[in-house]
């Protein structure tokens, strides 16, 4: 795929333009903090760490956009594909893991464990090419990811002068300090995709531990273990390519811990994906047609995992929604009103009353 920086160079032109500009402020914000600092009482120690901070803020000034290219460059080469665990090469990953575990197995099998293994070979070929396509999302949802990274990279620091100018006034310091560190938040997102593809790959580990076909010479646990990691792999790789860069930005913002923060948004949103892709489910399957029904399931679930891992809710009740079917409001519980309808009734009783 091109690369930003094919795509969009008037962009990136515009916004060096813009940063050049914003310079003149810089030096005029650099003035004010030297005035506010030493005209309260000169001290030879007082000026000098405070040229030291000037000079500090002058390369980041001048070197900001050069820097963070590098980092960026740096966490790209050196974790993903460093550590080999990119989202969007799942499938290899899949199978890379299950010749290893082939070659663990015994070297002499039984009549029933090579029918057994027909059988997950068929299961293992099917999981395969699911993964395959869930590469070729992952892949799609990292490039539009890193697209909209750079763009917060590059506004970013097309603005970094006002806020690095404010660093040199001692009121202001703390606004350009948090400024610089939400922006090193986001040059550290390939660090969240990292840390989920961690997670990712402990799932496919799961999916092909051959342990249960020992005591199951049917292999019916291996087949529903593999069927069941599927699904969980599914949800983890949509779900953690959006949640895991605001996961990190919260580490570097906040201080939270990354883990956590990420498996407790995923448990919520795994409630609200599998509730939702049911309920689009049932409206569809009134249509007859078991297509539309599994085509209306996957949309709500995709929209869903998406949405609910930017916090934005559950996308996919648009889809029960628009069914036509009565709100679920009607059951009684404030939070189930998908369409709105009470609330607006609500909001125009309150209103009426003010008025007559």
């Amino acid at each position: 795929m091109a690369t930003f920086e094919q795509l969009f160079p008037t962009f990136i032109q515009k916004c060096a333009d813009l940063h050049a500009l914003l310079r003149l402020v810089t030096f005029g914000l650099f003035i004010v903090g030297t005035i506010v600092t030493v005209a309260p009482g000169f001290t030879t120690r007082g000026l000098l760490l405070h040229l030291v901070r000037l000079v500090i803020l002058m390369s980041l000034l001048m070197l900001l956009p050069t820097w963070g290219n590098q980092v960026q460059d740096v966490l790209q080469s050196s974790i993903l594909d460093g550590l080999g665990v990119d989202p969007s090469k799942v499938q290899e990953q899949y199978q890379n893991l299950l010749e290893i575990k082939r070659d663990q197995g015994p070297s002499e099998k039984s009549w029933w464990l090579i029918i057994a293994d027909l059988r997950n070979t068929t299961i293992e070929a099917i999981v395969s090419v699911a993964l395959w396509l869930l590469g070729v999302a992952a892949a799609l949802l990292l490039f539009w990811a890193y697209i909209f990274q750079k763009v917060i990279l590059f506004t970013g620091y097309a603005l970094s002068p006002l806020l690095i100018g404010f660093m040199a006034i001692p009121g202001l310091r703390g606004i350009g300090s948090k400024y610089l560190l939400n922006l090193s938040g986001v040059l550290l997102w390939p660090l969240g995709w990292a840390m989920a593809a961690l997670v990712t790959q402990a799932v496919l580990d799961f999916m092909t531990d051959p342990a249960t076909r020992f005591y199951d010479p049917t292999a019916t646990v291996y087949r529903l273990q593999a069927l069941v990691g599927l699904a969980v792999v599914a949800f983890w790789i949509l779900f953690s390519t959006v949640a895991a860069p605001l996961a990190i930005q919260r580490v570097v913002s906040h201080g939270t811990l990354a883990g956590a923060d990420l498996l407790y948004h995923a448990g919520g949103g795994f409630l609200q994906t599998t509730a939702t892709t049911a309920g689009a489910a049932a409206v569809a399957s009134g249509a007859g047609l078991p297509l539309v029904t599994a085509g209306a399931a996957g949309l709500a679930a995709g929209l869903s995992t998406i949405s609910t891992a930017a916090g934005l809710g559950s996308a996919g009740a648009i889809i029960i929604a628009g069914s036509g079917l009565p709100p679920r409001s009607a059951r009684g519980r404030p939070g189930d009103d998908i369409t709105g309808d009470r609330a607006v009734r609500e909001l125009l009783a309150r209103e009426s009353k003010q008025y007559y």
